[in-house]
């Protein structure tokens, strides 16, 4: 059962790991970005709890708000922390010596993170025994145009392929039908461009009931997937 709070998407450490050991990581080349998923003690480092929050939030605020009727909330600290403690977010950062100037440094009253700045995340969970799920994909908008975005998706597909043995990667997208959506069109084109597919329109009102009602006008729940697993 989802919960309709928000969009819960993440996925459990395979079965057998340790929790504690170094996560698959990937660098970002253009603007040497690590995207790695955190050890679960990272969900008590609360400068880093307090950006990925703020930068999940501001990023939807962006995309979403024209969606609904009143300013929503993506995401929390308490979510961020189930996500980091249960090793379901991939997080990209970058180190102190290439942050941009544009990006603030970390820091809470418990002082700055230890694992550097966060410019972007994505969530990642398995949803059915061969069918992986990726969401809250949320690039610093600095960072865009890098191929971050690209990066991080790679990141969960070869997380779900490789790590936890799924074939399908699948995504949501809501589209509103009262008005153009430039965002979301743009999304669309490039989601079809990664080699992801609308299999079919889900009921948004039974997945997310509360969400549902916020809603300003009539949209469409797109499911995408691809194939991860030569079939």
């Amino acid at each position: 059962m989802k919960d309709d709070t928000i969009f819960t998407i993440g996925a459990p450490i395979p079965s057998g790991a340790d929790a504690t050991s170094p996560q698959p990581r990937h660098i970002n080349a253009a603007k040497r970005a690590d995207i790695q998923i955190p050890a679960p003690s990272a969900a008590t480092d609360r400068a880093l709890v307090a950006e990925l929050t703020r930068l999940v939030n501001d990023v939807y605020a962006e995309a979403e708000g024209t969606i609904y009727k009143n300013a929503f909330e993506r995401t929390s600290a308490p979510q961020i922390e189930d996500h980091l403690r249960a090793g379901e977010l991939a997080v990209a950062f970058l180190d102190s010596t290439h942050v941009d100037a544009k990006v603030s440094p970390l820091q809470s009253d418990s002082g700055p993170s230890s694992l550097g700045t966060p410019v972007g995340c994505v969530c990642i969970k398995q949803v059915a025994p061969t069918v992986g799920e990726f969401g809250m994909l949320a690039v610093e908008p600095t960072y865009r145009g890098t191929g971050l975005g690209r990066d991080l998706v790679v990141f969960a597909e070869e997380r779900c392929r490789r790590d936890l043995g799924l074939a399908v990667m699948r995504l949501e997208l809501l589209v509103p039908q009262h008005f153009e959506h430039a965002g979301k069109t743009r999304l669309q084109v490039w989601y079809t461009r990664l080699g992801y597919v609308m299999t079919r329109l889900a009921d948004f009102g039974i997945e997310f009931p509360k969400l549902n009602a916020l809603l300003a006008g009539p949209t469409e729940f797109r499911i995408f997937e691809k194939q991860l697993v030569a079939g």
